[in-house]
C-alpha cells in the first residue's frame, strides 16, 4: 500500500540541511548542522556528500572549513534536493499500488488530487525562498 507521500529521512536530512545552509551567509561544519539539526552526524554526513556530488552543497576543507549551498544550490528546487537523494519524486494518485477500486471514483479521489497539487507547488519552491518564511 502507498502513503499519500514518501519522504524518506535522507531526503528530509537534506531539506533541513539546505534550509539551515540557505539562512546563513558563511559556512557551518558538519557538527553544527548535525547537533543544531538533532541529527546523526554519520547520517548527515552521508547526506551532505550525496549533495556535494549533485552539485548543490560545496565544501571547504581545512581548519575553517565546512559547507554552504553552491551557487546553483541557492537556485535549486525542492525537488532537485530530493531528487538527488531519492530519485525523481512522483505523487501518487492511488493508496493501492495498482487501482482495484470497483468504482468509478476513488473515496480519496480529490484529497489525493488536492493533496499532490500542493505537494507539487512545494516541490517547485526555491530552498532560498523557504528560508525567508517567518
Amino acid at each position: 500500500m502507498q502513503t499519500i507521500l514518501k519522504i524518506s529521512e535522507a531526503a528530509a536530512i537534506a531539506l533541513h540541511a539546505a534550509d539551515y545552509l540557505a539562512q546563513r551567509t558563511g559556512l557551518a561544519s558538519a557538527q553544527d548542522i548535525a547537533r543544531d539539526l538533532g541529527v546523526s552526524y554519520n547520517h548527515l554526513s552521508k547526506v551532505l556528500q550525496t549533495l556535494t556530488k549533485a552539485r548543490l552543497v560545496a565544501p571547504v576543507r581545512g581548519p575553517k572549513g565546512g559547507f554552504a549551498l553552491s551557487p546553483s544550490g541557492k537556485k535549486a528546487t525542492v525537488r532537485d534536493f530530493m531528487t538527488a537523494i531519492d530519485g525523481p519524486v512522483k505523487p501518487h494518485d492511488c493508496l493501492m499500488d495498482a487501482k482495484v477500486c470497483r468504482h468509478s471514483a476513488c473515496m480519496f479521489g480529490k484529497f489525493l488530487h488536492d493533496t499532490n497539487k500542493r505537494f507539487e507547488a512545494v516541490l517547485d519552491g526555491k530552498i532560498s525562498e523557504f528560508s525567508k518564511r517567518k
